[in-house]
This record gives C-alpha cells, structure tokens and sequence, in this order.
C-alpha cells in the first residue's frame, strides 16, 4: 500500500524565516513528497515597554551587557538573511491562521484550540520554525505531531542558549536534535540527532554556524523517520541549562573575545598572504 504523502503545518514568527531555516525547508520540499498545505502565524505582541525592558535587563544581570558586547563583535549574522517563505513554495490555497498564544508561567506558550484545529485538518504533521516553547492541544492535534529543532543533544545539552554552554565548559562535540515536542522541555522523542566535533571553533558564534550547516538535511531525515515511526526515546537526558549568570559569564567573554582576535589575526594574514 502507497504511503500518504505528508502534509505540513508550518509554524512561523512571519512571512520570512532565517537563512538556515529556509535551507532545511528547501531540502525537505526538494527531497521528499511533502508539501505545505497550512501555515501558523505568531500573533503574539513581543513589544515591550521601557519598564518592561529595564527590568529583563536586571534579570539577566551581567549576561545582557555581555551579549549585547557580542553582537557588536560579531562580523556576520549567523543566522543569515530573512528569506520569504514565497521563495520556497507556492503559497496558493495554502491555509494561515494568526495564531495568539496565551503565555504561561512567564515564558510557555499555549497556543488556542480552534485555529489550531483548523490548521491540523488541512495537515498531518506540524513543523515548528518559530513561537517559543508551545504547550496545549497543538501537540497533540497533529496525526504526527510537532517537529522542532534542538541545537543540542537532548542526552547532554538542554535549555539555552544554543552551542553556548558547550563552547564554555569545552565540550569536544556539540550536537543537534530534531524532536516531536512535548509538555516537557527538550524531552520529547527524537526523530534526527547529529554531532559534530567543535574543538576547532575559536568563538561561540562559530560554533553556531556550524551547529546550523549541519542542520541543513535534518528535517528531512525526521520527517522520513517520523512517518516510518521509527523514531527513539532517550534512555538518559541532559542537564537542563539557561540563561548563565555568574562565573560562566566572565569565562564566556574571555574565551569568546581571544577567540575573535584571533580570527581578526587569521584574516589579515590571509588577507595579505601571496597569491601561489
């Protein structure tokens, strides 16, 4: 008996998704029978007022000044260019709803049962691009459920920020997992994990780029092995990590600026190197 070809719900913060993203996708649309059928959008207000900003800043402490240290250092955006979702399929008769989460406990995201319903009747299996970590009926509303990215191995890694802890406590590998989501966060059933060795990455935003290139043919590995149900839950799962504060922090800026001199330093002298 032919298998169904799948039918995918799109979960989006808007009408574009970073570069890498947009790669993974093209791969999943080039490489299988899926198409996109329905399409979520965020609705959520993310502005903020000045009080409101002030005070997230008191909260993450030493880490906002030092971030925000880091975006001036960085020379490139790792994430890449905002990429239309237009240029990766055709977005006729696809179904969109303008999906408004109701926040839980600060930071959960419950998105609401009727036009999460509505999407899941026009797909069997939901990617999520965007949102936060999502909660409720939309995990269970999809024949398939909910696909996700974890730039970290669930057996070592969970939480935030992506590749960072890694890169801090000198972690040889770093890894990336596709889930299916669950009420639990990073605990969900894996679909496509991969390492790869990070010894060699001088900076945390290299260790990024890297965690993205080979992100690239995952989804489409999970969706494969999803519909084949074949996919695995870990025997063991990994510290949960957040936001550092503290010494992780001052050891994350000295590491991270010798890192960019030195890559400053390797530049120039390529740069300036003769031609053979």
């Amino acid at each position: 008996m032919a298998r169904t070809a799948p039918t995918v719900c799109l979960l989006v913060d808007g009408p574009t998704v970073p570069e890498w993203q947009a790669t993974a996708l093209s791969h999943l649309l080039e490489h299988t029978d899926a198409t996109v059928s329905a399409i979520g959008y965020n609705g959520l207000e993310t502005d903020r007022s000045l009080t409101e900003r002030l005070r997230r800043v008191a909260q993450l402490r030493e880490w906002a000044v030092v971030s925000a240290i880091n975006e001036r250092l960085r020379t490139d955006d790792v994430y890449g260019r905002r990429v239309p979702l237009t240029e990766l399929f055709d977005a006729g008769g696809v179904t969109t709803r303008t999906l408004e989460p109701t926040v839980v406990d600060g930071w959960k995201q419950r998105l609401p049962a009727e036009p999460v319903a509505a999407l899941a009747e026009e797909a069997t299996l939901c990617i999520r691009l965007g949102f936060g970590f999502i909660i409720g009926p939309v995990l269970s509303a999809f024949e398939h459920g909910v696909l996700s990215y974890h730039h970290g191995d669930l057996r070592e890694y969970r939480g935030q920020p992506m590749g960072f802890w890694e890169f801090v406590e000198g972690a040889e590998r770093a890894g990336v997992t596709v889930q299916l989501l669950t009420d639990e966060l990073d605990a969900g059933r894996v679909a496509a994990l991969k390492t790869v060795r990070i010894t060699d990455c001088r900076t945390w935003g290299a260790v990024k780029r890297r965690l993205f290139t080979v992100s690239a043919d995952m989804l489409t590995d999970a969706v494969e092995t999803v519909l084949a149900d074949e996919t695995w839950q870990p025997e063991t799962l990994g510290e949960l990590y957040t936001l550092p504060k503290g010494r992780p922090v001052a050891t994350f800026a000295a590491k991270n600026l010798v890192g960019h001199v030195h890559e400053r330093v390797r530049d120039r002298q390529l740069a300036t190197a003769p031609a053979e």
